[in-house]
Parts: C-alpha cells; sequence; structure tokens
C-alpha cells in the first residue's frame, strides 16, 4: 500500500493516509453518481417500454371506453416515472448525505446549472406556460385543466407532457431497440387493422357496433382518423429504416414494416393518411437523392406503395363483399388508368438502377455522392407550394374550381369541404375573432373548443347536421384558438427546434432521422386530425426519445 506522509517545516507529521485508500473512496463517490444515473435510465426505459409497446395496445371494453382507457394509463404511467425518479433521487441523496456529507449532490447540481437549456427546452417551457395561464384566465376552469369537456387535452395532459419530456431528455440514454418495439407493437396493431378491413375480427372488438360505427373503429387505436395517424408515425419511421439499413435480417424485418404499415395506412380508410404519404415521399428525396443508390431505393419504395394500391383495388373489385368501402383519394389514385403503366415502369426503372450500379458502373462517377439531386428536389417542393397555392386559390378565389374535375371536392374549401371541417374551421375562426384581447393571446382555455361552439353555434350545428363539433379536427387550428397565439407558437417551436435537434445529429446517428421523419408524418396529418390521448403520447414520447439521443449525440461528440 502506498504511502503519502506530509511535514511542516519542523519536521512534525501533518498528515499520514493512504493514497489507495481515498482513491477507493474517490470511486465510491464516482460510483455512487454512476449507480444514480444508472437508476434514472431504467426507469426511462421502462416509462418507453410502456408507451411504445404496451400503451398501444391496451383496451378494456373494446372501443366503449378506449380513450378513457388509454388516457388512464397514460397519466398513470407518467405519474410512475415522476414518483419513481424522486423516490431514487431521494435515496441517493440520503447516501450522499450520509456518507459524503451531499459532495455528490453539489457536483450534480453544479453540472446541472452548466448545461444550458435547449431551444426545444424553452419552447416546451413557454408551451406550459401558455397553457397554464391559458387555464387560469378561462371562464371555465375546470373544464380547462381537465379537457373532460373534450378529448382530455387540457392542462393536466400537457403537464403530463411537460413533466416527462425533461425527464426522458435528461435520464434516458438511446438504445436501438426502443425502435424496434415501437414497430413491433405497431405490426400488431396494424395486421389487426387490416384483418378488419377484410371484415375479419380477430379479437372481438366490433362484436355489437352498428354498421355506421363497424366502419369508422379499426385495431386498437379506436376511430379510423386515430388510427391511421397511428399508422403514419409506424411509416415515417420503418421507411427511413428501411433505407439507411444494410444488415440482412434487419433489412428484412424492416421491409416487413414497410409493407404492412403502407397497406394498413390505405387500408385505414381515412384521407388525413395522404397528407402524410404527401409528406414522407415529399420529403424524403432530401435524404436519398444525393447519391444513385438513394435514387433507385426512392424508387423502390414508390413501386412498392403504387403496387399496394393497384392491390388492393384488385382485391375490393374480386371480393367487394368481403372488404370495407374505401372512397375518397384511394379512388381518384386507382380510378387513374394509366396506374398500372406506372407501377411496371417504377420497377423496371429501380431494377435498371440496380444493374448499372451493381454490374456496370461500380468504380464510376454514378457510385459519388452529390448534393445536386437533393437542391434539385427542393426547387421542385418550392415551385409544387407555389402551384398548389395557385390552384387553391384559382379554385376558391376566382371561381374555377369546375375545371379540376374530380379533385374539386378537395380543392374548394366550404362547409362541406372534409366531411364538414369546412364548417368546423369557419366557425372556429369567427369564434376567434370575437374574442378579447387577452383570449386571442392565449386562447380560451385548452380543450374548450366544444364549449365555444355550442354556446355561439348550438341550434345552427343542431338544424345543419344534428350534432355538435368538439374539436377544430385541425390539431393546430385547434391550439391557436384554445391557448391562443402564443399556445400555438411554442408548440409549433417545440416541434421545428426538435426535430432540427434531430437532424444537426444525425450524422453521428442515423437513427434520428427516422424519429424525424415519423414526427413529420404526424405532423402533416395533423393538419386535418385532432390530438388526443391516444396517438398524441406517442408521438411526444418519440419525439422525447429523438431529442435525447441528439443531446447524448452531441456530448459525446463534444467529449472525443
Amino acid at each position: 500500500m502506498t504511502k503519502l506522509q506530509i511535514r511542516g517545516q519542523n519536521g512534525i507529521l501533518i498528515k499520514h493516509y493512504s493514497l489507495r485508500k481515498d482513491y477507493r473512496q474517490m470511486d465510491k463517490k464516482n460510483g455512487l453518481i454512476v449507480s444514480w444515473k444508472r437508476a434514472n435510465e431504467i426507469i426511462a426505459s421502462i416509462y418507453i417500454v410502456a408507451i411504445l409497446a404496451i400503451f398501444p395496445l391496451v383496451f378494456n371494453n373494446y372501443y366503449y371506453d378506449i380513450l378513457r382507457v388509454k388516457y388512464m394509463f397514460y397519466y398513470s404511467s407518467v405519474i410512475a416515472l415522476f414518483v419513481l425518479i424522486l423516490m431514487a433521487a431521494l435515496i441517493y441523496m440520503y447516501v450522499d448525505a450520509r456518507d459524503y456529507q451531499w459532495e455528490n449532490t453539489r457536483y450534480v447540481i453544479k453540472q446541472f446549472r452548466k448545461k444550458a437549456l435547449n431551444i426545444a427546452d424553452w419552447a416546451m417551457i413557454i408551451f406550459m406556460v401558455a397553457v397554464t395561464i391559458s387555464t387560469f384566465q378561462s371562464d371555465y376552469f375546470y373544464e380547462s385543466f381537465w379537457g373532460n369537456e373534450g378529448r382530455y387535452t387540457g392542462m393536466f395532459l400537457i403537464l403530463l407532457y411537460f413533466v416527462s419530456f425533461f425527464i426522458i431528455t435528461r435520464c434516458l440514454k438511446f438504445k436501438r431497440w426502443y425502435l424496434d418495439i415501437f414497430l413491433a407493437a405497431g405490426m400488431i396493431a396494424c395486421i389487426i387493422g387490416i384483418f378488419q378491413f377484410f371484415e375479419i375480427d380477430p379479437i372481438g372488438f366490433k362484436e355489437g357496433l352498428s354498421w355506421d360505427d363497424y366502419r369508422i373503429f379499426a385495431s386498437t387505436i379506436g376511430n379510423i382518423n386515430t388510427y391511421t395517424s397511428y399508422v403514419a408515425l409506424i411509416s415515417g419511421m420503418s421507411v427511413v429504416l428501411f433505407v439507411n439499413e444494410n444488415t440482412f435480417y434487419r433489412k428484412v424485418w424492416y421491409t416487413f414494416c414497410v409493407i404492412i404499415s403502407l397497406f394498413a395506412l390505405i387500408t385505414g380508410i381515412s384521407d388525413n393518411a395522404y397528407l402524410a404519404l404527401i409528406a414522407l415521399f415529399g420529403l424524403l428525396p432530401l435524404f436519398l437523392f444525393n447519391s444513385i443508390g438513394g435514387i433507385k431505393k426512392y424508387l423502390f419504395l414508390l413501386a412498392l406503395l403504387f403496387s399496394e394500391f393497384q392491390l388492393i383495388d384488385v382485391i375490393i373489385s374480386r371480393v367487394p363483399e368481403h372488404v370495407l368501402e374505401i372512397n375518397g383519394l384511394f379512388n381518384i389514385v386507382v380510378g387513374y388508368d394509366k396506374l398500372l403503366y406506372i407501377v411496371t415502369g417504377l420497377w423496371g426503372t429501380t431494377a435498371l438502377i440496380h444493374i448499372l450500379e451493381t454490374k456496370l458502373f461500380k468504380e464510376s462517377c454514378l457510385q459519388k455522392k452529390s448534393n445536386l439531386g437533393r437542391w434539385i428536389w427542393l426547387i421542385l417542393i418550392i415551385v409544387g407550394i407555389f402551384c398548389v397555392g395557385y390552384i387553391l386559390y384559382d379554385a376558391n378565389i376566382k371561381g374555377n374550381g369546375d375545371q379540376y374535375g374530380s379533385l374539386k371536392t378537395y380543392l374548394v374549401i366550404n362547409d362541406d369541404w372534409g366531411t364538414r371541417r369546412g364548417y368546423i374551421w369557419r366557425i372556429g375562426i369567427e369564434s376567434y375573432r370575437k374574442f378579447p384581447l387577452i383570449h386571442k393571446i392565449f386562447g380560451y382555455g385548452p380543450d374548450t373548443f366544444g364549449i365555444i361552439t355550442v354556446n355561439n353555434y348550438y341550434e345552427e350545428m343542431a338544424s345543419r347536421f344534428f350534432e355538435k363539433f368538439d374539436s377544430a379536427h385541425n390539431e393546430y387550428l385547434q391550439y391557436f384558438i384554445t391557448i391562443g397565439f402564443v399556445g400555438l407558437t411554442a408548440y409549433l417551436c417545440l416541434l421545428f427546434t426538435s426535430i432540427i435537434e434531430m437532424f444537426n445529429a444525425c450524422s453521428k446517428n442515423s437513427f434520428l432521422i427516422a424519429i424525424s421523419f415519423s414526427v413529420i408524418c404526424y405532423a402533416a396529418q395533423a393538419v386535418v386530425n385532432i390530438s388526443v390521448p391516444i396517438v398524441a403520447p406517442i408521438m411526444f414520447t418519440l419525439l422525447m426519445i429523438g431529442v435525447a439521443a441528439a443531446r447524448q449525440t452531441v456530448d459525446m461528440r463534444d467529449k472525443v
């Protein structure tokens, strides 16, 4: 054992101790912090499994109480997460106080103070503050807090997002298998939904339902709009994981996930799915078009998608009595008389590029990476946006909707547009214009859209549509009206800055791109859909995982 003796100028022994013993004590101190972090990681991982793998499949009395059951499961999971994290902190602080006189606690607090809040953190804080102000200044405090007059998307639910965000982004250590269990649960839900499309009810979800209800509910999720928003998350992730994967067995797994999720998205018989598909296949080239191999993968995915459209159309035509009817945009796609030629051309082009890439030009310039394709596609996107804007102007303002044929239904926005979404949006905007200034800034309270519209338009809704509307059927308009301009801006900043964080770190962690596209697909379909504690918690959890992984990647890069 190494000894160290310290003597003063008069030779008197001042200190005599063992270096090895001191190092052992230091190791124990460091070990306490490491074990504390490890405990937090385990708790966070259990929570991730609960939300990504169990939560989508949870039910009690089938569809009759599906929203309430999933809401209860979610808030119970977040409360359990918070309590366990707090208990772990108290236990380790007690040990630290007893054995090390708070040295480790002071060190952790010091390190925490050094880490400045990121833009996404501030966006989440402002989002929570806006929701809090909106709730406390609302004329409907109780309803705003609990969301019990809407879809349980009150202040309490946002508080759960807030708490879990700061716990997960600080405590979670990213693992690849998080994404795999998410896809595994998704495959179960998708397969159940596909069976139901063929009027096969494997676990008795639809027993006793009327025909109208039979058509509008799917899988273990609930309403078809909610179901397709969940499948959109799966499709976005599985497609990107597929194009990034080189290992054979994982490639097969992700190919299976792509096939099943796209099939489920189409047979979900909700048009909001097409916004997710447009976002996915519209933005994917910005990621893939830097090489001939990326172009090949994109064409393969397009060929696969349109082949599924073609296959589903054939099945419907052959056995119409054994499948659910699909209307809307599906009929426009399969009704195009040259669809078969497109499918054939896509598969043929994909095969040709594969031959050129692998056989003829192994060492040619075709193998070199270039951003030219990305820039060209970006220009096409910008041009496309301007074209869509002009078409909407031409159809609605100039009144030339008839010249667009079957697309008129989707281009001319009136009260009947989008299963009466046009009417809902109109009365929502008209209500907002009448708000006092404070309510324009912070809204009338979370999830109070139904209260507002009933107060102002109940007789009109009852006489025209024989129902009341408790949601804007547009997640962004919903937030705009219920939590105001500040709340909506903070929410959009949260989504945008989180995605930017993930993209900035994706060079070191390619899985971040998959999470980003999953969130983007959800955000796209949210334009015509509502936020409910069935799918929104899954989206938020994926966002948290992505932010945690991005920061973990940046920290490792900085250390190197």
